[in-house]
């Protein structure tokens, strides 16, 4: 094994903590070679509530992943998402001193790092600056200009941006579990990576990552990002109703939504009655699956109700000829296909996690698509250049003031 092939990814969720190690043969191909995963404690809808326990649980899902590959983390890419997460569409140019110029990699760089400076917003760092495309003198629109002549290169960039105190605090967590960060991924970008087919990004299409404490959203359009957005909604505000209703606890409740997971009382195929234990005492009681499921059914259909309206405040919703991809733990919900396309009047398809080999049979499940979109996102960044070491830690500050200095010394 070549620890310089070896990629890892923390996904850092409100249910669970998921580790993964992969390794990139010569190929280029993906190979899955430990696993780890814990209870989640101390993260509530994407903001930390209790860093002493996320500590805790981040620390028990590397354990198990380094006993899973016998390989010992020592840095790790790191997802962001949740309330922090914002996005700018920007377009900046470059006007050459020489004419007809062959543009290069270090013209792209320099493209990106000068349209960085554009975004001013206090107390956000970028994370992201992801072309959309390229024009040449105010003509030709590109994707890769590498290689082609001009006087003028402008581009148009999709920028995401997170909160800084919510990257230090984070950095603060996983360093003091002894793991460096090699990146930061927006949650839904990895989730995209993961699922998304090329043709469906050039067609136009929604992924709508649904976890237990968020739902991330991000369109894509003619083959780069657009739109990003994320909501305080999942699957844990479906749990807490059914324990609310029939006064479970939340570990029972969580246990009946799994066991009715249905997205609608239409569905049910043979009503009966489920025992469980009320919450605070040993007295066992019958509860209808009709119940259970109308439940569930309220609240589903009150999240994809806001994720339309999302989809429609975006101003991309009549471009979305490829539909929508649920993926997400929430996506394991019986019918959820069905039932979504009935309220998003959109083609819908549940969205697994696909270019990676080993652990199938535990990894091939909407739940886990950012935690293998991370290791997909990293792996092409490599294979671009745009990254210079698989496990090298970063600093945003300076990442940037290197492509500063770039500039500076083209004219």
């Amino acid at each position: 094994m070549n620890k310089e092939n070896i990629l890892v990814a923390i996904d850092i969720g409100t249910a669970k903590i998921s580790v993964i190690l992969a390794e990139v043969d010569d190929l280029g191909d993906t190979h899955i070679i430990g696993f780890g995963e814990a209870n989640s404690n101390g993260i509530e809808k994407g903001i930390i509530t209790k860093p002493g326990e996320l500590y805790k649980s981040i620390k028990e899902a590397v354990s198990l992943a380094e006993a899973s590959s016998g390989f010992k983390i020592s840095s790790a890419i790191i997802n962001v998402g949740g309330p922090h997460l914002d996005f700018k569409n920007e377009k900046e140019s470059l006007i050459f001193s020489t004419s007809q110029k062959e543009i290069d990699e270090n013209d792209i760089t320099a493209l990106i790092e000068k349209v960085s400076t554009k975004v001013n917003k206090e107390n956000y760092e970028v994370i992201h600056v992801i072309p959309k495309w390229y024009v040449l003198d105010e003509e030709d629109k590109v994707i890769d200009p590498v290689g082609l002549i001009a006087n003028k290169l402008e581009g148009e960039f999709h920028i995401i941006l997170n909160k800084s105190t919510n990257l230090n605090n984070i950095k603060r967590i996983v360093e003091s579990a002894g793991i460096k960060i090699a990146d930061f991924v927006a949650t839904p970008i990895a989730s995209a990576n993961a699922v998304l087919y090329d043709e469906e990004k050039e067609m136009g299409v929604a992924v709508v990552d649904i976890g237990a404490g968020t739902t991330d959203i991000v369109i894509y359009k003619d083959g780069s990002p657009h739109f990003i957005k994320s909501l305080p909604i999942g699957g844990n505000q479906i749990t807490m109703d059914i324990a609310h209703r029939f006064k479970l606890s939340k570990l029972e409740a969580e246990n009946l939504k799994l066991q009715c997971s249905l997205a609608s009382t239409e569905y049910i195929l043979e009503n009966d009655f489920i025992e469980v234990e009320i919450r605070g005492s040993e007295e066992k009681v019958q509860i209808e699956r009709f119940e259970v499921v109308d439940t569930i059914e309220a609240r589903l259909s009150e999240i994809l109700e806001k994720i339309r309206e999302q989809l429609e405040n975006s101003g991309y919703y009549q471009k979305l000829n490829a539909g929508v991809v649920l993926t997400g733990g929430v996506a394991n919900t019986g019918y959820i296909k069905d039932f979504a396309e009935k309220i998003l009047e959109k083609d819908v398809r549940i969205g697994k996690p696909r270019n990676y080999k080993g652990f199938i049979d535990k990894l091939s499940f909407p739940q886990y698509a950012t935690s293998i979109g991370i290791i997909l996102f990293k792996k092409n960044a490599l294979q671009k250049n745009e990254i210079e070491s698989f496990n090298q830690p970063i600093n945003l500050t300076e990442k940037f003031k290197s492509i500063f200095e770039k500039i500076k010394n083209m004219f």
